[in-house]
């Protein structure tokens, strides 16, 4: 067991430097706001980091004049794990950093315990025993103790082999068991001795074990991304495949919970629910209730489930197989962890919020756990988009407001979901959003937000948007979710709001990129297929005034994905999954010339008929006819577990460095 420290209580952080006070989005002083203090703080912390950034220019072309760090790129307070320690409310941060752990007061109105957790990028599990937080973490897979009577947090183990821990669960007599991700395993770890077991891979071939229950006897492995639901005797340690024939088709085995004689199961896929028995597995029944395509989060109390299914609350009557819908979060929000108490069901989002259903009154309440005291913190950046005067970067639970004016100044929208994708057309801020597969307008002069359109189709991730100027339609690419075959092409008409779906441009294939071509009326859309069997990533060319494919292409056969296109004058520029810049003939649909100017993911955009490229370590000015790449700035160190990303308006580019939002202004040479 490896001792992180004892955690600082709130009092002893006011007591630190003025870093903490900035971390916890408090002031000092009406003299400086907290947006200037974390901007000062943050321009500090990369002048001692040593980081580079260097150009190369020739005659004629442009230079920086100017790069600028401008601090954190989007700040958010996302989560998708918390419970309860005793009557005390507990959340874990999401693809921030740092991850941290926040416990509440009863009442959810004040922070009292806020622990830094060293390693990871977030939880999705979490349970509790006695008054210990057991926290497992993802990106590095971790498991964690904090105590909070002492306010000590341990490092316990890490599971070789697993990134993720999906779920965790605790038996009795305090035996915990984790299921992980890829290693696809089931692992023991038993608290008196410090003892991590390895009990082995739940079904050969299968990555995931995304959901775990167990009890005395018994421990269920829930896993995918083929569906199928193992049994495994403690005592023999014999595997028992109990997945009814029923779910065959399912992704997931997504959720589980359990009575004394039920183990029930929710799906990702179709969004149905198995209760089996536990005495006799050949003994089930089949739910499918009206709640989507993912069985979220569950908990089980005699004959009651409760789960989450998107932003809303379900029961489940154990006795009947009636699921309905008894309550409702914010509207793009999802649930992330229920609790059953003793007269109210109290279920947490992925925003941090906390909401409470009276089970007598059926009356819902919300405690925003952000204004409670949990702080914001650097996100994992998901897009970018640049319009007038501001720069948006888009995260998870909202996006970042850069002003482009004023560097030190940003402004904050919180908005349930990731924004993956945005475009601005005339006074308009349009956000591609997951897992809704919704399209969200934003309008920056009021501050309205307004979703005005579903895509539906079993897709649920959008991978780029664009516009069409003349057909007034705006582009948005998707895939499906897990499990499902065939992305789609998402047409909305911004006259009349009319959304058009066009399944399978490529078959079996996700759509994860688009460009348009004003004058030729040609949409081009990036397809990634869902493995080599369904061969190489294509490119569909799809006619706007018919709306029918009219060709497709590869660039390359290697390809597994087109990641980003763009369209400059009559070429068409796209690259691949490796970095494989490609440039073909919109009129002759010839590919003109490759170029290999990286080893991973690029993206691409064009300003003032200037193309542009970037990569996790690089920004490129690209010469259209011959695709010579020239760094315009190198060592970006951007977040590998992100995308590259850029933006331009004019001359000032913006991108991403670490976690930060870095502009390149650039000026001509003579």
């Amino acid at each position: 067991m490896t001792p992180i420290g004892t955690a600082p209580t709130i009092s002893q952080i006011q007591l630190r430097s003025p870093q903490w006070l900035i971390m916890l989005g408090l002031k000092l002083g009406d003299e400086m706001d907290r947006r200037t203090m974390l901007r000062m703080t943050v321009l500090a912390a990369g002048a001692g980091t040593g980081m580079a950034w260097t150009s190369s220019s020739s005659a004629g072309a442009q230079e920086p004049e100017e790069t600028v760090d401008r601090g954190p790129a989007t700040l958010a307070c996302t989560t998708l794990s918390g419970g309860f320690v005793g009557d005390r409310p507990y959340i874990v941060s999401h693809l921030l950093q740092p991850v941290r752990l926040g416990v509440f007061t009863p009442a959810a109105d004040q922070i009292v315990d806020l622990v830094e957790i060293p390693s990871g990028g977030g939880a999705w599990a979490s349970l509790v025993d006695a008054e210990r937080i057991y926290v497992g973490t993802h990106t590095v897979a971790d498991l964690y103790a904090f105590d909070t009577t002492t306010h000590r947090l341990d490092k316990l183990a890490g599971p070789a082999g697993a990134t993720y821990i999906w779920d965790m669960t605790r038996t009795s007599d305090g035996t915990i068991f984790l299921g992980t991700y890829p290693d696809g395993k089931v692992w023991e770890y038993r608290p008196a001795d410090n003892a991590l077991i390895d009990r082995g891979v739940a079904v050969a071939g299968q990555k995931y074990v995304r959901s775990i229950i167990a009890d005395d006897t018994t421990v269920y492995a829930g896993v995918g991304a083929q569906a199928g639901l193992v049994a495994y005797d403690r005592g023999t340690g014999t595997r028992t495949d109990i997945t009814p024939p029923e779910l065959s088709g399912e992704a997931f085995i997504y959720q589980l919970t359990q009575t004394d004689s039920h183990v029930i199961g929710g799906t990702h896929g179709s969004g149905v629910i198995a209760i089996i028995s536990k005495a006799d597995p050949g003994d089930y029944r089949i739910v499918h209730p009206d709640s989507g395509i993912t069985i979220g989060k569950m908990a089980a109390q005699d004959d009651d489930v409760y789960y989450g299914a998107g932003d809303s609350l379900w029961h489940l009557d154990l006795t009947t197989g009636v699921a309905e819908a008894v309550g409702a979060t914010a509207g793009g929000d999802f649930i992330t962890a229920v609790s059953i108490r003793a007269t109210t069901v109290a279920v947490f989002t992925n925003s941090a919020t906390m909401w409470t259903y009276d089970r007598s009154t059926g009356a819902m309440s919300m405690a925003d756990l952000q204004a409670a005291g949990m702080p914001s913190a650097p996100d994992l950046p998901q897009s970018i988009a640049v319009h007038a005067d501001n720069v948006y970067v888009g995260g998870h639970g909202g996006f970042q407001i850069h002003h482009r004016r004023a560097p030190a100044a940003t402004d904050r929208v919180r908005l349930g979901g990731e924004v993956k994708a945005m475009q601005a057309v005339r006074n308009t801020l349009y956000l591609a959003m997951y897992p809704s597969a919704t399209i969200v307008a934003y309008n920056p002069t009021t501050g309205a937000l307004n979703t005005i359109a579903s895509i539906g189709h079993d897709q649920n991730r959008p991978g780029d948007i664009t516009y069409h100027r003349r057909s007034q339609l705006l582009l948005v690419p998707t895939s499906p979710g897990y499990g499902q075959l065939g992305g789609a092409l998402s047409t909305l008409d911004l006259r009349t709001r009319k959304l058009d779906v066009y399944r399978n441009l490529v078959e079996n294939h996700a759509l994860v990129s688009v460009a348009a071509h004003e004058r030729r009326g040609l949409a081009y859309v990036g397809s990634a297929p869902a493995d080599s069997s369904y061969g190489p990533a294509t490119v569909a060319i799809f006619d706007l005034g018919t709306r029918t494919r009219v060709g497709t292409t590869v660039p390359d056969s290697a390809a597994t994905s087109i990641p980003s296109l763009v369209v400059l004058r009559d070429s068409l520029y796209g690259t691949t999954n490796d970095g494989l810049l490609f440039r073909i003939d919109t009129r002759s649909g010839e590919l003109l010339r490759t170029a290999e100017i990286g080893t991973a993911r690029v993206d691409l955009t064009v300003s003032d008929d200037v193309l542009y490229a970037v990569d996790h370590q690089r920004l490129w000015r690209i010469d259209p006819t011959t695709l010579s790449a020239e760094t315009l700035v190198h060592e970006l160190a951007a977040d590998p577990t992100s995308f590259p990303m850029v933006a331009a308006v004019g001359t000032d580019l913006f991108t991403i460095t670490g976690r930060n939002l870095l502009q390149v202004s650039l000026h001509s040479v003579p």
